[in-house]
C-alpha cells in the first residue's frame, strides 16, 4: 500500500462506520447524504462506500447546517457560497501579491493600493 495516498485528502479512505464514528453521526445520515447527491463517496471492489477526508469536511459542515436548523437546500447553497467566497478571497491573494511584485515590492494595503 503506498501510504502517501493517506496524505491526500481525496483519497476514500473511511468506511461508512469509521465516517460516521469520526463525525459523530449516525451510519444512516451518510447514507442519506449519498443518496441525495450532496456527498457522493467512491465505491470499494465489494460495492462498499469509502469516504475521503474531504468528505467527511463536508459531511461535518452540513451536519452542523441542519443542527442550525437549515434545510438540505438552504445548506447546499451555503456550502456553495462558502466555497465561491474561498475561491475570490484565493484569487484576491494571487492578485495582492502579483501586484506587490508589479509595483517593486511597496506595500499593498488591504483594499489592494499601495501604502504610501
Amino acid at each position: 500500500m503506498d501510504l502517501r495516498k493517506l496524505d491526500d485528502e481525496h483519497y476514500p479512505a473511511f468506511s461508512t462506520g469509521q465516517a460516521a464514528e469520526l463525525l459523530g453521526v449516525e451510519q444512516p445520515f451518510l447514507r442519506s447524504l449519498d443518496n441525495a447527491g450532496v456527498v457522493t463517496p467512491k465505491r470499494s471492489s465489494g460495492g462498499h462506500r469509502r469516504y475521503s477526508r474531504h468528505q467527511l469536511g463536508l459531511a461535518g459542515r452540513l451536519r452542523e447546517l441542519f443542527d442550525e436548523g437549515h434545510t438540505l437546500v438552504s445548506a447546499q447553497r451555503i456550502l456553495q457560497l462558502e466555497r465561491e467566497l474561498a475561491e475570490a478571497n484565493a484569487e484576491l491573494a494571487r492578485l495582492r501579491h502579483r501586484l506587490a511584485e508589479v509595483e517593486g515590492d511597496r506595500p499593498v494595503g488591504p483594499t489592494g493600493g499601495s501604502t504610501e
